[in-house]
């Protein structure tokens, strides 16, 4: 096997930032980039081929209720600039993202999970 080893962090820690607003994520940030989606077109006979379609990016993360932020207020919000920065230094933007599901929040815990999607969702890495 031939190649550079990376030698660093690689997962664990992440930070949340909407619209300039910064959230402590307790777990479980999750994401995809926005772009192209295959889908395999089956007749009786044979595979034909495949359509292609825009699919949507997004990220998805579970976020630490906050004192002084109320979080039922991104239910239904669009506009978002949300920025996931990860420990391997990779940086996830939604541009112009729109939250969806229901956010409920976790007293117990004081947790609640956030979603959000668009169809500007790129991946910045590091070299």
């Amino acid at each position: 096997m031939s190649g550079t080893v990376y030698r660093g962090p690689l997962a664990g820690t992440a930070t949340l930032i909407i619209n300039g607003a910064v959230f402590n994520v307790v777990g479980e940030a999750q994401h995809q980039a926005a772009g192209p989606v295959n889908e395999t077109l089956k007749g009786q006979s044979a595979v034909e081929g495949f359509s292609q379609m825009p699919g949507e990016g997004f990220i998805q993360v579970t976020l630490r209720d906050r004192p002084d932020f109320d979080a039922t207020s991104l239910q239904g919000a669009s506009g978002l600039t949300v920025v996931l920065v990860k420990a391997n230094g990779q940086v996830v933007t939604a541009v112009n993202a729109w939250q969806t599901e229901r956010i409920n929040v976790n007293t117990q815990e004081g947790t609640f999970e956030f979603h959000c999607e668009s169809d500007t969702v790129t991946v910045d890495i590091v070299s």
